[in-house]
């Protein structure tokens, strides 16, 4: 058993350092993106110019963002939330977040406008290129799970499951003593929970259809900006929903503490996402 696990742990460590040389490897490739487009001097300082105009204008929607974030911790943790004043908060700060999803459809569409032609087709095809790497690694992740799961790998799973399993029941059991929930309530977080994620499932879906669709329309030849921004307020409309619904899951996961759980739950913050990992 200690040889698996150990042989378990070599891999996880493989994996790890595979996925840090891939992470490298990008870095490198966005470093080397004007040499590869073959960018003049021009179009470089236009580029420059470029960022610094759209950073600035940002850097207020970005500070005033922040500030409605920290103000919605404050008031998903309060004793008793308004939730009219929580979904007001959302309405504001989904407006901050379309405004900048907007400013950075203008400013692909005009870093575009500084391209030949044939850099359009260099950027369109780069694109591309990073968006097949990012499928075709986690193809070889799951190749490579496939595998562990052979004979030759058998025992190398065994051993990461069991690690796997004693430290989720160990986290399991921290978060159970810490808020000592009763079978009944663990059985009642469960439902609430899968009740959730089938409300939002079409939901979710969606969004992720709208986000590949997004990154489509950019790589288009001429991109339709009217169509990139429906598609942006659409998303925007979805992500709006999606953060009221959790709100409500959230107080429904608080209606089935007893007073002396709900103190403890708030004093960690009251987002319950760890709280309710422990109870699958």
């Amino acid at each position: 058993m200690k040889k698996s696990v150990l042989v378990g742990m070599i891999c996880m460590f493989v994996v790890a350092g595979m996925s840090n040389l891939y992470a490298q490897q990008n870095r490198g490739e966005r470093g080397q993106r004007g040499e590869r487009l073959n960018l003049t001097e021009e179009q470089k300082e236009q580029m420059k110019e470029l960022r610094t105009k759209y950073a600035k204008q940002s850097l207020d929607i970005k500070n005033e963002l922040n500030e409605l974030r920290a103000k919605q911790k404050t008031l998903v943790s309060a004793e008793k939330p308004n939730q009219s004043q929580v979904y007001a908060n959302i309405d504001k700060m989904t407006a901050l977040k379309k405004e900048l999803s907007l400013q950075k459809i203008d400013m692909r569409l005009e870093s575009r406008s500084f391209l030949t032609d044939e850099q359009l087709m260099r950027a369109d095809m780069m694109q591309k290129h990073r968006k097949g790497m990012k499928q075709g690694r986690g193809a070889k992740k799951g190749m490579a799970q496939g595998r562990m799961h052979g004979k030759r790998g058998h025992g190398q799973m065994q051993g990461r499951k069991a690690m796997g399993e004693q430290k989720g029941m160990q986290a399991g059991k921290g978060k159970r003593n810490m808020l000592d929930l009763s079978e009944e309530q663990q059985e009642k977080m469960k439902e609430l929970r899968l009740a959730h994620m089938k409300e939002t499932k079409s939901l979710r879906n969606e969004a992720e259809e709208l986000r590949l669709k997004q990154k489509n329309l950019m790589t288009d030849e001429n991109p339709d900006k009217s169509v990139l921004v429906a598609n942006a307020n659409r998303l925007s409309d979805i992500q709006n929903s999606l953060a009221k619904m959790k709100f409500d899951h959230q107080m429904e996961v608080r209606e089935i503490l007893d007073e002396d759980q709900l103190v403890l739950f708030l004093s960690r913050g009251g987002k319950g996402k760890g709280f309710q990992r422990g109870h699958r």
